[in-house]
């Protein structure tokens, strides 16, 4: 039996089924840049916009992981079928995204504000627990980012029409990219590297059709990017 065989948590629906789950799946993107936005008005400071807003996604996060439950306990139960090559992939596709994107950043002509244009925070002003937590706002938002975009917004759609499938893998990445613009300072060109990264995961998906093998893929990438920064700088200064 081939390894996708093994690892497909479910068959892709024959019409689409939407529940109110559903619904309140696609309002978390939303709500998170309001939150965003509101939190800007509220706090003057990067360091309170960027817990409130880390705490907010961990919330969202928990609530989301509540109420698809039985999904995300059922693809663990078939990601385990193969869990040395599902890890396997894991590993390999999520250093695969890192040149996925790389990759497509050097061919965009990306001005060098474009890129990081967010607001940083200086590491060395900020206790290390407290800048740990901001870390994980990456993280959480990864998760969410592939159960509602990865299964509500391609699992839940990819009825058997061939044209209708492509729109929705295509339509699905490119609106991935697009809610990154602030990644890059509303540089729309630049967020093409984001819309590739999410075709990459879309079809990591629709050949596994289990959402952990994306979902780990997504966050073991930003791990990296975040957590993995943070812990880096609490080694360098604990060995200096």
């Amino acid at each position: 039996m081939k390894f996708q065989e093994i690892v497909r948590a479910e068959n892709f629906p024959n019409q689409i089924s939407w529940q109110l789950k559903d619904s309140f799946a696609l309002l978390l993107i939303p709500l998170i840049f309001i939150n965003a936005w509101l939190a800007s008005l509220i706090f003057t400071d990067q360091m309170n916009i960027a817990i409130a807003d880390s705490l907010f996604r961990g919330i969202l996060f928990l609530i989301l992981c509540v109420i698809y439950k039985r999904m995300l306990t059922e693809h663990w139960f078939y990601f385990n079928q193969a869990k040395w090559k599902s890890w396997g992939v894991v590993i390999v596709g999520a250093v695969l995204l890192q040149v996925v994107i790389s990759l497509t950043k050097s061919i965009l002509p990306i001005s060098a504000t474009s890129e990081n244009f967010e607001k940083s925070i200086d590491p060395q002003s900020i206790a290390f627990f407290t800048l740990l937590f901001i870390s994980f706002g990456p993280l959480f938002m990864a998760l969410i980012e592939d159960i509602v975009f990865r299964y509500t917004l391609l699992h839940k759609l990819f009825i058997p029409n061939i044209l209708f499938r492509v729109v929705v893998v295509l339509l699905n990445s490119i609106v991935f990219g697009l809610i990154h613009y602030h990644n890059f300072g509303g540089d729309l060109i630049a967020t093409s590297s984001f819309m590739v990264a999410g075709l990459f995961l879309n079809l990591i998906y629709i050949w596994t059709r289990n959402i952990w093998h994306v979902l780990l893929i997504h966050f073991m990438n930003n791990g990296v990017l975040s957590l993995g920064g943070v812990l880096l700088l609490k080694a360098v200064t604990m060995l200096t």
